[in-house]
């Protein structure tokens, strides 16, 4: 049972602050004869957001009659969860076990597909000792930054039968320490670190190894685009114009990755110093990211939630949050529209 400190009130009332953090983001391109349909990112506004970029400035939202106020994500800003939940925004962009927490506080969230349904996160190892399967993982040092690292490591080792016996090694965010010794496999973003090692002149398949964590059994997508049901609801054609628009951005900007890497170097993101050779390369890995296994944008398949995302939810401890059908939590109806009409 949730514990009153759990419930929805208090998850609202924590998200004051922030909102008004958000709220002082709202960007100057508004068009305000459009209908709003506010988003609420879940990192800061780097290339990982290249089709919304790429939607923004070649006018598909406002072909389609939306006005897309966004507020960015990161370190200093709210969680994007609370945001929507405290009728901040329309959409939230976010996590599969941060969603069902959510939902356990009393929030009807609905998900409608996931910008990455493969995920971005993996494991950087080297030749000498390569990480390739959850065996791998018995035993060894993990280089990870936070503490839902090992979570997930102990997840991949209840699912695969196998001991939780490995070492977790505190690191940054630079793969820097794999190389000096300090462990046998970093966690990272298969769209950003293996970058840093490029960069030192290495070459993946040879100088290093990179496998994503659905490889190891962990099959949970990144940037779920959630909403409430009350809002899906009251607007539904505005989140089918909203995707379509979104989905072809990240159809043009796989014509030119470097486009929306401009994009968000000298205007979206301006104030992050990013470098636009890595938010280039960044973005040219993530494309084979966006499109589920049958080549479908944001697909997220009802089976994979009913059997990979429930078995993950269990062995993280959050089976009994876990509804009984679990269609309630999802709409995929309303991206089938959008992608039918593209």
């Amino acid at each position: 049972m949730l514990s009153p400190s759990l419930s929805r009130r208090h998850f609202i009332a924590n998200s004051c602050a922030g909102l008004a953090f958000a709220a002082s983001l709202r960007p100057a391109f508004a068009q305000n004869n459009n209908a709003a349909l506010r988003t609420a990112l879940n990192w800061l506004p780097n290339v990982q957001y290249a089709g919304f970029w790429v939607a923004l400035e070649r006018g598909y939202f406002a072909e389609e009659g939306i006005d897309p106020i966004y507020f960015p994500g990161g370190p200093n800003a709210p969680n994007s969860l609370v945001t929507l939940a405290a009728d901040g925004a329309d959409l939230g962009m976010g996590l599969w076990l941060p969603f069902l927490d959510a939902r356990a506080r009393g929030n009807d969230m609905v998900m409608l597909g996931a910008n990455f349904p493969n995920g971005q996160n993996g494991f950087i190892s080297l030749p000498g000792k390569p990480i390739v399967t959850p065996a791998d993982l018995v035993g060894a040092r993990i280089l990870g930054q936070t503490e839902s690292d090992k979570q997930i490591i102990e997840t991949m080792l209840i699912r695969a039968g196998l001991p939780l016996d490995y070492h977790f090694v505190p690191a940054g965010f630079s793969p820097e320490p794999l190389l000096a010794g300090d462990g046998d496999a970093y966690i990272c973003f298969v769209t950003n670190q293996p970058i840093t090692l490029e960069n030192l002149g290495l070459k993946q398949g040879t100088d290093f190894l990179v496998h994503r964590f659905d490889e190891f059994g962990y099959r949970a997508p990144n940037t779920i685009f959630i909403s409430t049901r009350e809002k899906l609801e009251a607007n539904r054609d505005r989140y089918v114009r909203y995707l379509r628009a979104l989905a072809r951005g990240w159809q043009e900007n796989e014509k030119d990755p470097e486009f929306a890497a401009s994009l968000v170097v000298n205007n979206y993101g301006a104030d992050l110093g990013l470098d636009l050779v890595q938010q280039t390369r960044q973005n040219e890995l993530q494309i084979a990211l966006v499109q589920d296994a049958t080549g479908r944008y944001f697909g997220l398949a009802p089976d994979d939630i009913a059997s990979g995302l429930y078995d993950l939810a269990r062995s993280s401890g959050k089976g009994d949050v876990l509804p009984d059908d679990p269609t309630v939590l999802y709409d995929f109806s309303i991206l089938d529209e959008a992608l039918a009409s593209l």
